[in-house]
């Protein structure tokens, strides 16, 4: 095996010219936790840790690596170490839990993710979540498409397919069972060698229970899930990548608590096609749809073409995607200078013959 099992091509190679420097190698991260990377070369498979280098220039946690991403390492006896991130072709995300406007970077180099839900009751599928993940799928520059897991417990699976198709305009929809092995031939057909794929969802929606089906075996903990509640207990607490038999690779994401946007409103406008269609009609091209003149939302809203629910989804997630850029942009500012001091520093430090290494200023 080789690298390009993993993912790697030649649109990345290109892309890796400026980064990569004589000696280093390249290495895909398939594991990650607590300061230590699992990473890959098609080979071997080694844990790795960040040179100090590489934690000087990085002054956002979305700067580490995340599973999926490749890098650029050393050898240092039998241990890699990382010196650089490669760029990334895509890169999803949310909003970090708490207050600060920072970027949690979940996965990365996805080609497709997979939005989960079971279809088993209780609250195992919800259109506002399907939205807000859509949005986040859309902004991460990967493909959405949905699963609707545990179809062999709806009564009425259709009703479902048609909330999503409602919340999710032309995203492919996949009915599954990983139970029965219902829809997982037509699932298996989407998934390209060399692609990367990804599930993503709350816990108790069988993530793992499919992984293990399309496996055919079980390497993947499952738990079971309360009936008073239907909810799961969170079984998958890292990010793993895996190589199926057909050489297509799987990530799974432990199961979402929250789901705050990480997006701008271009990724917002990208998930509501159908207002998006109308907002080109408007009279004028700044129109916020909330009662301008000439409004072709608003006219839509009125004559019943357009959904009031979904319009009112639609301006909330702008508001919430203009109103986390806006204080991004104030705290990206900040954490640039402190990145270039901590990078100044080194360099003054490496004229001087200095062998210590110098702390580097938080970015908290």
């Amino acid at each position: 095996m080789s690298i390009a099992d993993w993912g790697w091509d030649q649109a990345f190679e290109s892309n890796a010219q400026a980064t990569m420097c004589e000696g280093y190698g390249i290495r895909r991260v398939i594991g990650q936790g607590r300061g230590l990377y699992v990473l890959t070369d098609g080979d071997s498979t080694r844990q790795a840790v960040l040179s100090g280098a590489f934690s000087y220039r990085a002054a956002l946690p979305s700067d580490y690596p995340v599973t999926g991403d490749f890098v650029a390492c050393r050898e240092e006896g039998e241990a890699w170490v990382i010196e650089a991130l490669l760029p990334r072709r895509s890169l999803l995300s949310r909003k970090a839990a708490g207050e600060k406007e920072e970027r949690q970077a979940l996965a990365a180099n996805v080609d497709t993710v997979f939005l989960a839900f079971a279809l088993d009751g209780g609250r195992g599928f919800l259109s506002r979540l399907l939205e807000r993940l859509l949005i986040l799928v859309n902004d991460s520059g990967a493909a959405p498409a949905i699963l609707l897991n545990k179809a062999d417990l709806a009564e009425n699976p259709g009703q479902y397919i048609e909330e999503a198709e409602a919340a999710a305009p032309g995203v492919p929809i996949f009915l599954v069972s990983a139970r029965t092995g219902q829809g997982l031939e037509q699932l298996r057909s989407h998934l390209e060698p060399g692609k990367t794929y990804s599930f993503l969802g709350k816990s108790g929606v069988g993530k793992s229970s499919l992984i293990n089906a399309l496996f055919g075996k079980d390497i993947m903990k499952t738990s079971e899930i309360r009936d008073q509640d239907k909810r799961g207990r969170h079984t998958t607490s890292s990010r793993d990548l895996f190589l199926l038999p057909g050489g297509a690779l799987l990530m799974d994401n432990p199961g979402l608590r929250e789901a705050a946007l990480w997006a701008d409103e271009r990724s917002v406008d990208e998930s509501f096609p159908e207002i998006s269609a109308l907002a080109a009609e408007c009279r004028f091209r700044d129109c916020g749809h909330s009662g301008e003149p000439g409004c072709a939302v608003q006219e839509a809203l009125v004559d019943g073409r357009l959904d009031y629910r979904r319009y009112e989804s639609y301006l909330e997630y702008r508001r919430e995607a203009r109103y986390h850029q806006m204080m991004s942009n104030g705290n990206a500012q900040r954490v640039e200078r402190i990145r270039w001091k901590a990078i100044s520093k080194s360099i003054r430090n490496m004229a001087k013959g200095r062998d210590d290494p110098v702390p580097r200023d938080s970015a908290e």
